[in-house]
């Protein structure tokens, strides 16, 4: 391998390796149980989610 194939590797997995350690800190720091559009809504908990999966999809309107 040629000194710059070697330093564009030790580049690459710094970028690839970086973005996973940032990633897993901001999820550390914002979970997703909290984040998104829903947050700590109550219409989020598991109960209400499992009960909207066990009624199954809304009958749509064929009119």
């Amino acid at each position: 391998m040629s000194g710059i194939a070697i330093m564009m590797m030790i580049l690459f997995m710094v970028v690839i390796w970086g973005g996973l350690l940032v990633s897993i800190l901001a999820l550390r720091k914002h979970p997703d149980d909290s984040s998104g559009i829903l947050g700590d809504s109550h219409l989020a908990t598991d109960d209400v989610l499992i009960e909207q999966e066990k009624a199954g999809p809304p009958a749509r309107n064929t009119d």
